[in-house]
């Protein structure tokens, strides 16, 4: 009898050591924007370098799709996250997630903003020539791909409800780009940055830029309920550490396409809650 609860006892002890030790572990998770192997081979060297000032492991969570991200999040099942804007504004609105650090990224730096798209020949030459076009947009839930663009839409005096007609999704910038290029869309929106990463797929020597939207916030890092303050704290000062632009950061950021972090609030997405709005994305 004393040798089974000693045995008990062991086993409680054992269960508790390893429940604590698999609580350690903080999940980091971040939107698909590309395959999963893509992700990992940008993502894993700051997860590991947080690992490292944590002095716990850092896991990186690549769920399937953006709708999947919120799921998890909502869920309890991300400690901390990486997201676009729009996606951080939408979640924030329903789970107490607090920003942590402001991304900056090597070409748009701490900032960026949308473009509509049009072909050269097209004659459109400013936002208010879209009035009974065609548009198309990468995704309901791109911030610089139609969230940014609505906005401008709107204070170019367009009804984005009646004026113009929105196609089905894109899904990618490159997909937007083509629709236009093949005349399948009159204008397209994308963000600014990349209309020069898609030059290598679609001839953008046939496109015009008709339209800049406002400059917005670029992506936060952002802690989530599930994780105490201490290790908020943590993580923040460690993004912080990281400061844009410097050269010993390469190792860590250079494949996530970042250049480093700064202080973040949260007022400063009300600007982007408005556009959301006028999109009827909040």
């Amino acid at each position: 009898m004393r040798k089974m609860r000693t045995y008990s006892v062991l086993a409680v002890v054992f269960i508790a050591i390893f429940a604590r030790n698999a609580s350690a572990e903080i999940k980091f998770g971040t939107l698909p924007r590309q395959s999963e192997a893509e992700m990992h081979a940008m993502f894993d060297p700051l997860a590991e370098y947080l690992t490292k000032e944590m002095g716990e492991k850092v896991s990186l969570v690549i769920p399937k799709t953006f709708q999947a991200f919120k799921e998890e999040v909502k869920a309890g099942r991300l400690d901390v996250g990486f997201s676009n804007p729009l996606i951080y504004v939408e979640v924030k609105k329903q789970v107490n997630i607090e920003p942590l650090a402001l991304s900056s990224e090597v070409k748009s730096g701490t900032r960026m903003r949308g473009i509509l798209v049009a072909r050269k020949d097209s004659g459109i030459a400013k936002p208010q020539d879209l009035k009974g076009k065609k548009i198309s947009f990468m995704d309901k839930d791109s911030a610089g791909g139609y969230i940014y663009q609505m906005l401008l839409l709107s204070k170019a005096g367009l009804d984005v409800k009646n004026d113009f007609t929105i196609l089905p999704f894109a899904k990618k910038h490159v997909n937007v780009c083509a629709a236009v290029i093949n005349k399948t869309a009159d204008a397209g929106g994308i963000r600014e940055d990349e209309l020069d990463k898609v030059k290598d797929q679609v001839d953008i020597s046939q496109l015009k830029i008709v339209g800049y939207t406002d400059y917005f916030p670029n992506w936060p890092f952002f802690a989530t309920p599930k994780l105490n303050r201490d290790a908020a704290e943590k993580i923040r000062a460690a993004l912080l550490k990281l400061k844009p632009n410097d050269p010993q950061n390469e190792k860590i950021l250079k494949s996530a396409r970042l250049t480093g972090f700064i202080p973040v609030s949260d007022k400063d997405y009300d600007e982007l809650r408005k556009a959301a709005k006028v999109a009827g994305a909040l």
